[in-house]
């Protein structure tokens, strides 16, 4: 019995030392997680908005389909005309307009949530050489661009979207 009660003070004079945490510790883990948010946040805006990129090249395939199909059966033809009726763009939340251009090129414009206004658009080019640093477009619409092999580059000297939304394949090394 004297060993119980010796056994139950221990306990006692334990939990009486356990105060809980102070205002500068409780300050410290405030600052810290203050400090590990506003890392963070800016972070992730900048992922989802590269996401949101990368999701208008993915909704454009079926614009580079409906070029190189007009291409295959018509030739060298301005190609916004060639491809009436059979490419359709319906917006999204990401993607305000994606438009096939009289030379072939598709223009994403994108909705102001992802980038601002006149710093929106992505141009995807047919080229020759879509591995190349500057790639040279073709016109797919005059005789010169009777040569085309399908290609595809996003690296464009016409995309005016920030650099640092732009996918890594798609940024001009200088």
């Amino acid at each position: 019995m004297q060993k119980l009660s010796k056994d139950i003070q221990d306990v006692q004079s334990i939990k009486g030392n356990q105060d809980g945490f102070t205002l500068i510790e409780v300050m410290v883990v405030v600052a810290i997680i203050g400090i590990l948010v506003a890392v963070a946040v800016p972070q992730y805006q900048d992922y989802i908005a590269r996401s949101r990129v990368v999701e208008g090249m993915n909704l454009s395939s079926s614009a580079k389909l409906a070029v190189t199909e007009a291409f295959a059966s018509r030739g060298t033809v301005p190609m916004d005309e060639a491809t009436h009726g059979s490419f359709t763009f319906t917006p999204t939340r990401s993607v305000k307009l994606i438009e096939i251009t009289t030379s072939g090129a598709i223009a994403i414009d994108y909705q102001v949530s992802v980038a601002p206004e006149g710093k929106n658009t992505l141009h995807l080019v047919p080229t020759n050489e879509p591995d190349a640093n500057s790639p040279r477009a073709i016109d797919l619409s005059k005789p010169e661009g009777a040569t085309w092999a399908g290609g595809w580059s996003c690296r464009s000297t016409e995309t005016n979207l920030i650099p640092q939304l732009l996918p890594s394949e798609c940024r001009i090394v200088k």
